[in-house]
């Protein structure tokens, strides 16, 4: 049992939960990497190994012990279960589904359809996986990928020059709708260089309905909004996606308002004036969680009440992608577990990044939630 590192006057206590050298994440913050129990994260980490790269590790909270899950090339949580991607014995793609409450796993082939070296994403009833693929640099093309897991057909059924960082997501009830990021205004060198990640257009988002590929349109980004910070994630089964925008040029330590659009209607602002940076939101879509580099911040937030409060800093250092490397990452990437029991965010403040978990009282969202 380890001991508190930090300790607040509002009740919050923060641990450590990593003490490893080597190179590690708490995974991207748009849901928690949590089974609906909350025992437990998964976190990610350096693996020496060229075919499947990353080790996923699941660690308990409380106790801090961890097991190794596997190791892949990607991953992502659909209904309360953890999937990895990864290349077999026999070279092939596979996804791996993982019950944490039970410590049970099983194996879902991919078809051999599948372009070499695509990151599939399922959806909620494991019928459709989607992929992005980079189709061409001159002139610029950019693709959503559909393949159908009963039949093995895959097809591309979305092109644009401007999705070059579509952070797919699937509506998590239904799961008929897949989330799209439109960096628009782009540009790529025809080498495949990257010159412009989001021109003067802004960026938006927009919606696939699977499978058919047709596209809805959001009201969010210019000339509707600011433009979209790229953080972006479904709040539950409402339909609805909570987003930051970005009132600044800088995309690494940039912030906004958090806003709310759903399509045929215009985006609505959340919790004014609060600024965030990253966002995520819980499985029940009630409560969200996000951080800002300055002030150094993690909070966490109420939609119906349209209340916030302060969690802990973070104390990361925010360092520019640029001087990172490939698996440094000191963005805070906050997110609450189910049981909104715990915020589990990164931090460099020892020099070497860790994972730090922070214990919420229950009466801190009580308040948030009282009408």
């Amino acid at each position: 049992m380890r001991s508190p590192c930090e300790t607040f006057d509002n009740g919050v206590v923060v641990y450590q939960a990593t003490d490893e050298t080597v190179d590690k994440s708490n995974i991207y913050c748009e849901f928690p990497w949590c089974p609906p129990n909350a025992q437990c994260f998964v976190y990610m980490r350096q693996a020496p190994e060229a075919v499947n790269p990353v080790e996923y590790v699941a660690c308990e909270f409380g106790s801090w012990e961890t097991r190794v899950i596997g190791r892949g090339t990607g991953a992502f949580m659909s209904d309360g279960r953890f999937y990895f991607q990864r290349v077999n014995a026999h070279g092939h793609a596979e996804i791996v589904r993982v019950d944490l409450e039970r410590e049970q796993s099983a194996v879902i082939p991919l078809p051999e359809s599948l372009p070499a070296g695509a990151g599939v994403l399922i959806s909620p009833n494991e019928r459709y996986g989607v992929f992005s693929r980079t189709l061409s640099y001159a002139p610029q093309c950019f693709g959503v990928g559909l393949v159908d897991l009963h039949t093995e057909h895959c097809e591309i059924i979305h092109t644009d020059p401007y999705i070059c960082n579509q952070h797919l997501q699937f509506e998590p009830g239904a799961g008929k709708l897949l989330m799209v990021q439109h960096n628009r205004g782009c540009r790529y060198l025809p080498d495949g260089r990257r010159e412009v990640l989001v021109g003067p257009e802004g960026c938006t988002l927009f919606l696939l309905e699977i499978p058919s590929g047709n596209v809805i349109r959001l009201q969010v980004g210019p000339p509707y909004t600011a433009s979209v910070s790229g953080h972006e994630t479904w709040r539950g089964t409402s339909k609805e996606i909570l987003l930051t925008l970005n009132l600044q040029d800088d995309y690494d330590l940039g912030k906004g308002p958090i806003v709310g659009v759903r399509p045929g209607e215009a985006a609505r602002v959340y919790c004014a004036p609060l600024q965030l940076n990253h966002l995520g939101v819980e499985p029940s879509g009630r409560i969200f969680c996000g951080d800002a580099a300055d002030p150094d911040a993690v909070v966490i937030g109420a939609v119906q009440t349209n209340r916030v409060t302060t969690v802990c800093p973070a104390r990361a250092s925010y360092r520019r992608a640029e001087e990172r490397g490939a698996w440094q990452d000191s963005h805070p990437h906050a997110y609450i577990s189910p049981d909104r029991h715990w915020v589990v965010f990164n931090s460099d403040r020892t020099g070497v990044q860790q994972i730090y978990c922070a214990e919420i009282p229950i009466e801190m969202i009580e308040a948030l939630e009282a009408e």
